[in-house]
């Protein structure tokens, strides 16, 4: 991983990962950043010092102000609350970004999200040992049990968790022109499959695929999730807007 401007060539396109509700790439991004590291240059969005203060728009700033070290437009890949920040970021800033892969995120908050939130407050605040096993039962599907892992827990975690049951972009959307990958997760009690798609029907030069995973699909299916991501950087324009990618399975 690299932060530097000097520090990308031109034949190997910047790539920018924006985490989730972990807020730390090293747990988000443990497999598909060392593996796009071969062909990209990739940096991280740091979110490590989010507070509940914090908003959409200011997560949207720090993409921003990573993509400006980029010395060409980089792609931009945001998985969960990272997504919808990522399309705040390419609505404020229409040229900034070569393309978007938006995995797992959402358009508006559904109430799964929201009640998600609503527990995650509460277990966080009375310091309950039950609160990892509640987000491991909602982040990971049932058929994706084998690789749960129990999430980070942080005033960070907690910050952003708050904070993605209010970010909203249903009112952004249309002001994003770049190619566009949505993921959806077959399983995803989070997000919620619906929400992808919405999210999906909403950007004008979009795709979408879905992977059978929960909403934790960096854990659950990391090789699967690299492999669209790689199609779609290495050729954008292959699925026109509005194709509907079918994921193969033996």
């Amino acid at each position: 991983m690299t932060d530097s401007r000097s520090d990308f060539t031109a034949e190997r396109r910047p790539v920018v990962l924006v985490p989730g509700l972990s807020g730390a790439a090293s747990k988000d991004f443990s497999f598909l950043s060392p593996m796009l590291a071969r062909r990209h240059d990739v940096t991280v969005v740091p979110f490590d010092d989010v507070d509940a203060s914090s908003t959409l728009g200011d997560l949207a700033d720090r993409i921003h102000v990573v993509v400006e070290r980029c010395a060409q437009q980089p792609a931009v890949i945001g998985y969960s609350l990272g997504a919808v920040a990522a399309v705040a970021y390419a609505a404020a800033h229409p040229s900034g970004a070569s393309s978007l892969t938006l995995v797992a995120g959402w358009l508006t908050p559904s109430a799964k999200l929201r009640g998600f939130a609503d527990v995650w407050r509460v277990l966080h605040a009375e310091g309950s040992p039950a609160l990892p096993g509640m987000a491991m039962n909602a982040l990971f599907s049932a058929d994706g049990w084998d690789s749960a892992r129990p999430p980070l827990i942080s005033d960070v975690s907690d910050a952003l968790t708050a904070l993605s049951a209010t970010a909203d972009v249903a009112a952004l959307a249309s002001a994003v022109t770049v190619p566009v990958l949505v993921v959806g997760c077959a399983l995803d009690e989070v997000a919620t499959t619906r929400q992808s798609k919405l999210l999906f029907g909403a950007l004008a030069n979009a795709r979408y695929a879905e992977v059978h995973s929960g909403h934790a699909v960096v854990h659950e299916r990391p090789a699967e999730l690299l492999n669209l991501i790689n199609a779609f950087l290495t050729r954008p324009a292959l699925f026109p807007a509005g194709s509907l990618i079918l994921e193969e399975r033996p």
